[in-house]
């Protein structure tokens, strides 16, 4: 383990130096005068995972830790066109589970946005965002998250994008590039001097995006095209630093084109359909790929004082099918982030990569209300199944069982508040009845919960 994962007070007290400050910096950002903004967020979460990898007798299997993360942004107009932003970072962890883990993760400290903001551009309705940024396109489903090995901590791209709005088409045009690094050793590297993973490899890529709100009466019509270059980034045994420990996960390589449409529209008051399909091809890993992906939910609103809604969900990615030369793995991109399972997101890595989702049909039903202007709480169930008996890796295999393809059944509730614009918080918690997919002994039932607290200035 390298030394990012001991306690060092001078981390720490970066991190805590930003908190301090913020009284000041609350003053600042009100003054609607100044070309200064800023702005800081400080998360408290505790987590509880059981068991990791769904065998209970693992020495590693249970998960009890706290995370701490502190952000600091501020941005500068030099004039209505051009405008500088960025934000300073810091999460630190205390494991109290495992015992094998070091108590204290002493954190990161760097940038995770860091802009050139350019916009009108000659008068045109085009603008300009260059540097390290946020992206979501649509849900999320493809373009999301870059750095899926930091659990959530970041979520940022490398990028240059272009947005072009045609107002009377009520239609935006995106033009993205993407050059990411694996690792957070690029400029604005980190401040305390230690680099990490933040993804098995090196990623450029490029996304034509367009969005249209005119064609569906009030709803959204999206296309788009995505390519994306992987390169490895060759460590020894594949291990990956992040977070205070040391883990195995294996680097892509190859060029992947992906076409895909989405909807998102009401039928009426009280309906509304969610829908997005993709299919990919290229190469990966030397094999031909060949992949497809759906995802859809439709919602019902009963508009109601509680605001009462139901939902039903179908998603289908693409397995590998082991008597194929080709892979047809639905590959999720820059989609790797517990879209649906908090819990799922650490176990996927037994067949694939962490986060990584493929390989599915799900099927959900859930519930949504809002019992105080304040508060939502949310039921979901998922019903799960492997489309083929087949993993990333010859030595997952042993994982599996040969024939069976039934993952279980996951119960999962939310209730999310926001008091006011400076006080939220959330609890999550998930259930697992684990299926006969995977072989004995992965097949303990498992859960996930997670209490947190936002506070923003």
């Amino acid at each position: 383990m390298n030394s990012s994962a001991y306690f060092r007070p001078s981390a720490i007290a970066l991190g805590l130096g930003s908190i301090l400050t913020l009284p000041a910096l609350s003053i600042a950002a009100t003054d609607a005068d100044s070309p200064f903004t800023w702005g800081a967020d400080l998360r408290l979460r505790h987590e509880t995972i059981s068991p990791v990898g769904f065998n209970k007798e693992t020495p590693t299997a249970y998960r009890g830790f706290e995370r701490y993360r502190t952000r600091l942004w501020g941005g500068y107009e030099f004039n209505n066109q051009i405008a500088l932003n960025t934000r300073l970072m810091w999460e630190g962890r205390h494991y109290g589970q495992p015992a094998s883990f070091e108590p204290w993760y002493e954190g990161g400290v760097f940038f995770d946005i860091f802009t050139v903001d350019l916009k009108p551009i000659a008068t045109l309705p085009l603008s300009l965002k260059v540097g390290r940024q946020e992206m979501k396109l649509g849900d999320g489903w493809l373009v999301f998250d870059a750095t899926p090995l930091d659990g959530s901590r970041t979520i940022y791209f490398d990028a240059a994008r272009a947005t072009y709005n045609l107002e009377q088409a009520q239609t935006a045009i995106d033009l993205i590039y993407i050059d990411h690094n694996a690792d957070t050793g690029r400029f604005p590297q980190p401040l305390d001097g230690n680099v990490e993973d933040n993804t098995e490899q090196h990623e450029t890529g490029a996304i034509l995006y367009l969005n249209n709100k005119s064609i569906l009466n009030g709803g959204d019509l999206d296309g788009y095209f995505i390519y994306k270059h992987n390169n490895p980034n060759e460590t020894l045994g594949d291990l990956r630093e992040n977070n205070g420990s040391s883990f195995p996960s294996p680097a892509d390589t190859g060029d992947i084109y992906a076409i895909g449409m989405r909807t998102d529209t009401p039928f009426n008051a009280n309906w509304q359909l969610r829908g997005e399909t993709v299919y990919e091809w290229g190469t990966r890993n030397d094999r031909d790929l060949n992949g497809y992906g759906l995802n859809s939910r439709l919602t019902y609103q009963l508009n109601d004082p509680l605001k009462n809604a139901l939902h039903v969900g179908y998603e289908y990615l693409s397995g590998d099918d082991p008597d194929s030369n080709a892979d047809e793995t639905f590959d999720p991109l820059w989609g790797r982030w517990p879209q649906w399972s908090e819990l799922l997101a650490y176990e996927w890595q037994l067949e694939n990569r962490i986060g990584e989702a493929t390989n599915l049909q799900r099927l959900n039903v859930g519930w949504e209300a809002k019992p105080h202007n304040t508060t939502t709480v949310t039921l979901d169930y998922h019903a799960l199944w492997a489309n083929e008996n087949s993993t990333r890796s010859a030595a997952q295999m042993l994982y599996l069982n040969d024939d069976e393809k039934f993952r279980g059944h996951l119960f999962a509730g939310w209730i999310k508040t926001k008091l006011n614009k400076h006080v939220a918080g959330h609890l999550v918690a998930e259930y697992l009845m684990n299926g006969e997919y995977f072989a004995e002994p992965r097949q303990d039932d498992a859960y996930f919960v997670r209490a947190e607290v936002t506070l923003t200035w």
